[in-house]
Formats: structure tokens, C-alpha cells, sequence
């Protein structure tokens, strides 16, 4: 767990892109290729990665983060053009902001229409993202935790597997991939050749454990993305690190298979949210499941 009390310091990883200046005191902004920035959430336990995708007509914003800081200010002051919300799965650390847009897109799914009808409680964000331990001190400048909530969500358009959403020169085709949630998708940009992965492959921990989470989903959807393998170089996760090396995704089906026959050691652990876990540890990545 990271200390609350101290600043964390930036992934090195960062330091191989451009930095961008971005208002508020929340967000740290990075141009990753000519059209792709990032907006990095670095005092957050979660490290969350919000990716921007900017076509010749309009721009999609590839989750909403925490909601801590004004994400709708940040990305603004990148681009000028229309701006969708796309959200990979709906946990609360990926669409915190998407009430700040007026255009949003989620994967049509029991569970993603219930969060869009109910949003998200301020007692279950006060506990899974605002609880002290998970942020490094000072809260954003004009942030009210204690009122903080998700509202119900305005979706402008249900995506299908298969799906394309045109933004311009760039087009983004809708891969269900559940496992860490069972709403989660991927999507492919074949023209810059990067698959935008949320939560399912990344440098850190791939959790399965969350209510509707499947390792056996996991290594499903893992095995489906191997079939558009050539289609793509880079991976642009939610958390952590951006801009991995395509080769994560054999590495880490690999590694869930492992776990799935039972033929993979692990620790018992306990995360920042008192939740007993087996952790099974494969170099630059995990494999989180219940005990």
C-alpha cells in the first residue's frame, strides 16, 4: 500500500513521452503518439490511465478515470473537437468523470445498464476510491469529497461486439472481453495499430476477483484477442503504464493458464480493501484471484 503522506513519484516509464502542461493540480498529461495522449492519475493507490484518441472529425475519450480531478478542463485544453466517451468496463475507477461529457458509450450489458440507471453511490465511492489510504495528500484544489458521487449516466449509444465507432482517419471496432469484469471490452484501432486493453492486460495486477470477475472468462478473452494478434503492436491499458509491447498478451494468457490448472504457485494477501487474495506473480505481471 502506498503511503498516503508522500507524493508519489511518476513510473519511469513516463519519462519516454512528451509531457503536457494540463490545468489543475490532479492530472499529469502525455502525448504518446501524434494523436494519442494520456491523462495519468499518479496520487491515486490505482494509478488509473485515461486515454485520448483524437480522429480527423472527433476525439474518444477511452475511460473517465476516478473523478477526482476536472478531466473535462484537462482535455479540452488538448483538443477542440467533439469528445465521446467510450468506457472499457464500469468499475468506478473508469468512469468517475463521465458525467463532466455529453456524449457516452458503453458496451451493452445487464451490468453496465444498471450503473448507467443508478450510478455510483457516495458511500461505495467514498470506499473503493476515496478512502484515505488510496490517495497520496493534497486533494485537488475545490474537490469536495465528502458530496462526491457518481449520477446516473446519459448513454448515448449501446455498443455490440463488432461494433465501429468513426471518429475520423481512426476507427475503434468493439471486443467483448470479460474475465476482470463481465462487461469489459477491448477496442482495436487497426489504423495506428494499438488495442486500447483496460483493465485485462497491463504492468501490475490483473484482477478476477470482483463480483462478476472470471478467470476462466479471462483466459477466454485472452485467447480471442490472440486471433487479431497481427493486427496490432502497442497495448494502451487503463492502469499503471501506457504504450506496452504487444507481446504481453501470449505472456500473460500464458501465465492465466497457468493459474487456471492450478499448476501456478501464489501468496496470500490481503489488498487496500481488507479483501483476502492469492496473488500469483509473473515478473512484470499478476494474476489476482479470490481465496
Amino acid at each position: 500500500m502506498k503511503s498516503k503522506s508522500h507524493r508519489t513519484p511518476s513510473r519511469a516509464a513516463y519519462s519516454n513521452f512528451k509531457s503536457i502542461s494540463v490545468s489543475g493540480d490532479w492530472f499529469e498529461g502525455y502525448q504518446v503518439a501524434a494523436n494519442l495522449f494520456v491523462f495519468y492519475e499518479p496520487r491515486h493507490y490505482e494509478e488509473t490511465i485515461v486515454n485520448l484518441l483524437i480522429g480527423d472529425e472527433r476525439a474518444a475519450l477511452i475511460d473517465t478515470g476516478c473523478g477526482i480531478g476536472n478531466l473535462r478542463e484537462a482535455v479540452g485544453e488538448v483538443t477542440d473537437k467533439p469528445v465521446i466517451v467510450v468506457n472499457t468496463h464500469t468499475h468506478p475507477d473508469h468512469l468517475g468523470s463521465d458525467h463532466q461529457f455529453d456524449e457516452i458509450a458503453m458496451f451493452d450489458h445487464p451490468l453496465s445498464r444498471r450503473v448507467a440507471k443508478e450510478g455510483v453511490s457516495q458511500e461505495t465511492i467514498g470506499t473503493e476510491i476515496l478512502a484515505e489510504n488510496l490517495v497520496v495528500n493534497p486533494w485537488p484544489r475545490g474537490f469536495d469529497r465528502s458530496a462526491f458521487a457518481v449520477p446516473p449516466l446519459k448513454v448515448s449509444r449501446w455498443l455490440a461486439e463488432g461494433d465501429t465507432l468513426n471518429l475520423g482517419g481512426a476507427d475503434l471496432e468493439v471486443i467483448h472481453t470479460p474475465g476482470e469484469a463481465p462487461d469489459h471490452i477491448c477496442l482495436l484501432d487497426r489504423a495506428d495499430r494499438v488495442l486500447f486493453c483496460g483493465d485485462i492486460l497491463l504492468r501490475g495486477p490483473v484482477w478476477t476477483h470482483l463480483e462478476g470477475g472470471s478467470l476462466t472468462d479471462l483466459v477466454a478473452s485472452y485467447r480471442k484477442l490472440m486471433t487479431f494478434f497481427d493486427e496490432f503492436d502497442h497495448l494502451m491499458p487503463g492502469h499503471n503504464e501506457p504504450w506496452l509491447d504487444k507481446n504481453l498478451l501470449p505472456e500473460t494468457l500464458a501465465g492465466a493458464e497457468k493459474v487456471l490448472s492450478g499448476q501456478a504457485a501464489y501468496l496470500e494477501i490481503t489488498d487496500p480493501w481488507n479483501r483476502p487474495l492469492k496473488r500469483y506473480s509473473f515478473g512484470h505481471f499478476d494474476i489476482l484471484t479470490g481465496r
